[in-house]
C-alpha cells in the first residue's frame, strides 16, 4: 500500500506502509497530517491508517513538534516540486545560482528543502556534482555541510525572511 500526504495544502509521498510508519516514528510525518491510499474513501488522519500505528507503546507516535514563529511567517516566494521539476546540477546552477555563493545575513531570501530523509534549511548551496549537491546547514547552532542525492529531493522553497 502507498500512502500519500497532506500538511497544511502541501502533499508528499507516495511511502510503502513500512517507510511511512518509520517517518511517523521519526516524526517527520506527523500524527495531524492527513493521509490517502488508493481504495481509501477519502483523506484521513494519519492515525486512521489502518496498520499506521502498532500496538505497543514503543510504536507510538512522538508528538507533534510545536510550531516555530519562523515557519508560521515565512512567505513562500517559489517552490518546485519533483513533480514538476527535474531536480540536477543545471538547475541547482541556474535556478538556485545565487545561493551557491555565500549567503549573506540579510538577504531576504532563504531555501527550505524537503527531501526523503528529512526537511532543511539552507544556509547555501556549497557545492554541486552530476548527481548529488552538497548543502550547508545550520544544525544546532553550528553550519554542517550535507550531501544530497538528487533523486531523494521532493521540494524546495525560497521563502522570505
Amino acid at each position: 500500500m502507498l500512502l500519500h500526504f497532506d500538511r497544511d495544502g502541501e502533499a508528499f509521498g507516495p511511502y510503502p506502509l513500512a517507510e511511512a510508519r518509520d517517518y511517523l516514528k521519526r516524526g517527520e510525518i506527523l500524527p495531524t497530517d492527513q493521509a490517502w491510499f488508493e481504495g481509501a474513501p477519502d483523506w484521513m488522519p494519519v492515525l486512521q491508517v489502518p496498520g499506521m500505528i502498532g500496538t505497543t507503546s514503543e510504536d507510538s507516535p512522538p508528538p507533534p513538534p510545536p510550531p516555530t514563529s519562523a515557519t508560521a511567517q515565512a512567505t513562500v516566494v517559489s517552490q518546485y516540486t519533483s513533480a514538476t521539476t527535474k531536480f540536477n546540477r543545471r538547475f541547482f546552477e541556474t535556478e538556485l545560482g545565487r545561493f551557491l555563493k555565500l549567503n549573506p545575513e540579510d538577504n531576504p531570501e532563504h531555501l527550505f528543502m524537503r527531501t526523503r530523509n528529512g526537511e532543511f534549511s539552507l544556509y547555501r548551496v556549497a557545492k554541486t556534482a552530476p548527481d548529488h549537491c552538497i548543502i550547508a546547514v545550520n544544525l544546532d547552532g553550528v553550519r554542517k555541510d550535507k550531501r544530497i542525492d538528487y533523486f531523494n529531493i521532493h521540494e524546495i522553497e525560497i521563502r522570505s525572511r
